[in-house]
């Protein structure tokens, strides 16, 4: 009796490694632990198939005893030869640089030029929604490369201070967040405001890369070759009024006078038109 309850357990689990194989562990990482190690990012190439316990040399079957029925042993193989079989074909597919699923915009939801236009005169859909790609890429780096300073000048004050206490949390456990080969996708607009001179607007955008956690030279969440990618909703603050002066001394600022105050060396987030990242939030992860 215990041996078949035995067996009804095994027979459970391999049906649940089958259906959920890539189940998220609930580890994030990405800029503001926004990716979850899941889909294609939980699966290590370097795990150890040679590590597993099972004896397959212990069964007993032999060509005098089998009756020809097929029993609960053999369907418990059977379903771990299936496992075993989609593992290797997902990463096969993986490592051959197939994305697993795809993710579409729904453009229905893009907002027209003219509309844009109402609350930014010059505006250029490619050249904005590029600009803003770009940030997006100058962040993950900062990010990745612990560089407060530079972070600073792209981010909100409540966004930046978000980010350095997670970035402490990484050098605390002396981690580092590796992020690369980032492919574009897709990106629209959808939406924007405007209060006190400053405008609010918000993109989709869509993005693929490598996303994993090093320590020690070591990659212990996420995977160092399959890809993942990201459905993002990015916020951006965009101020009208070009800043001249130091707001916390008064300083005149030089015209590429962009992070830091040479007087009171006090870190600007914004000189110009640049925008400033405000909130980013994972709608979707494949």
């Amino acid at each position: 009796m215990k041996k078949k309850f035995l067996i009804l357990i095994l027979t459970i689990i391999s049906l649940f490694a089958c259906l959920n194989f890539n189940a998220p562990l609930g580890v994030k990482a990405d800029s503001g632990f926004d990716s979850s190690y899941d889909s294609g990012g939980s699966w290590d190439s370097g795990s150890d198939w040679g590590s597993s316990s099972s004896d397959w040399g212990s069964s007993s079957y032999s060509s005098d005893s089998y009756s020809g029925e097929f029993t609960i042993i053999d369907f418990v193989i059977f379903m771990i030869i299936i496992v075993i079989i989609i593992i290797v074909v997902a990463r096969a597919s993986n490592a051959s640089g197939i994305i697993q699923s795809s993710i579409t915009l729904d453009h229905s939801k893009e907002l027209s030029d003219d509309k844009v236009k109402e609350y930014i005169k010059d505006f250029e859909r490619i050249p904005f929604l590029r600009e803003r790609y770009d940030e997006y890429l100058k962040i993950q780096e900062d990010w990745m490369n612990f560089d407060y300073d530079d972070l600073r000048t792209h981010l909100t004050d409540e966004l930046y201070n978000q980010y350095e206490m997670q970035l402490d949390t990484l050098k605390t456990k002396n981690q580092k967040n590796i992020m690369k080969n980032f492919n574009y996708r897709d990106s629209m607009i959808t939406a924007i405001s405007k209060e006190n001179k400053q405008i609010t607007v918000t993109i989709e955008l869509v993005v693929t890369f490598i996303d994993y956690i090093e320590q020690n030279g070591r990659a212990v969440r996420g995977s160092i070759n399959i890809p993942i990618t990201q459905h993002y909703e990015l916020t951006f603050v965009l101020t009208e009024t070009k800043l001249n002066n130091c707001p916390n001394c008064g300083a005149e600022l030089n015209k590429d006078s962009s992070q830091k105050c040479e007087y009171c060396g006090s870190i600007i987030s914004r000189v110009g038109n640049k925008s400033v990242l405000s909130k980013k939030e994972s709608l979707k992860q494949r």
